[in-house]
């Protein structure tokens, strides 16, 4: 079972750091983790993006966070399930506590608003044998930041209501976010699964992507319980891992 502790009961605030997955990865490492605490910072020197890419964000214009769970009770297969659950409870929250129209989830974990990006997760688990025993779940969403040098793709909460914002107030929420989709997913894998997919980026409409440096279309059919994107084009139908092929964004 789940341990008690909600997420964000601990909370560590810092004024810059190389990056709040990294410092989770040490408290780990040195045995002074604990379920549900979250790390967050003013400004990361090394924020990292997926496979390695980096996050760039102002210093202190947005939420730049890493909580740390205890997984060990989840099966490793189910690893996914809690990438759609973290994306839900960001998408969730910017819906329901800020007003966003248009929030989508763009295969496998960014959040966009309309055509823009608004926030990334990366997600790092720890394994040991056959125990998944802990996530560290890192969120970077833009809240106040207004100017994204050549990232013309990327909004923020700021740019999409035109209302600044606490971002200790948006942490809070969040928080609480994440915490009520962990507890879900618990209770019901499928649940999780079927709201991600809802949410999906051209989920149920012909799109395009990117395969091997060549244009496609093909029919989204969703993700599967495994992360895998499933595209049908013509009478086959194609399951896909995260980098083998790009959604491209109209």
């Amino acid at each position: 079972m789940p341990k008690i502790s909600p997420i964000g009961d601990v909370i560590i605030e810092l004024t810059d750091i190389d990056s709040t997955n990294n410092y989770a990865m040490r408290l780990i490492n040195e045995g002074m983790a604990e379920h549900g605490m979250a790390i967050r910072a003013d400004f990361q020197t090394h924020g990292k993006g997926q496979l390695g890419n980096v996050w760039q964000a102002e210093e202190s214009k947005n939420l730049l966070l890493s909580v740390i769970l205890d997984t060990q009770h989840f099966a490793i297969e189910n690893q996914f399930y809690l990438n759609a659950a973290a994306c839900l409870s960001v998408a969730d929250m910017l819906m329901t506590k800020y007003d966003l129209r248009d929030v989508s989830i763009k295969w496998p974990n960014d959040i966009y608003a309309g055509n823009k990006k608004i926030a990334g997760i990366l997600i790092e688990n720890n394994i040991r044998g056959n125990t998944w025993t802990n996530a560290i779940i890192g969120i970077g969403l833009n809240v106040n930041q207004t100017q994204f040098a050549d990232l013309n793709r990327a909004t923020s909460i700021l740019l999409e209501n035109e209302k600044k914002v606490k971002i200790n107030q948006v942490m809070k929420n969040l928080l609480k976010s994440l915490n009520n989709y962990y507890k879900s997913l618990s209770a019901n894998y499928n649940e999780v699964l079927n709201s991600y997919n809802q949410l999906l980026m051209g989920y149920h409409t012909e799109i395009v992507f990117k395969r091997n440096y060549e244009m496609e279309k093909g029919y989204l059919n969703g993700v599967d319980e495994m992360g895998m994107f499933e595209i049908t084009q013509g009478n086959k139908t194609k399951k896909f891992k995260h980098k083998e092929i790009e959604q491209v964004i109209g």
